[in-house]
């Protein structure tokens, strides 16, 4: 199985790369997207109000709180 690994990878808060694995017909038979720090945000979300998730995600880069807020908003629009 032969496999592809981009590191670094950019356009991320810290550090991050991607592993692809390729199968003997060179098909992508699977992908691992890898970030070492644990930032915790998931387990800070649970159980709060969905209502509350595009401005507690905004939060996690200060890269791109905008793509953040967008999404955590179409996902809320889309929920109800």
């Amino acid at each position: 199985m032969k496999q592809i690994t981009i590191d670094p990878i950019t356009r991320l808060e810290g550090h991050g790369k991607i592993e692809i694995f390729l199968n003997d017909k060179g098909e992508v038979a699977n992908t691992y997207f890898v970030i070492p720090e644990l930032r915790g945000f998931e387990q800070f979300c649970v159980g709060r109000p969905a209502e509350e998730m595009p401005r507690i995600t905004n939060r996690i880069c200060g890269v791109c709180p905008e793509a953040h807020h967008m999404a955590a908003t179409k996902a809320l629009d889309a929920l109800y």
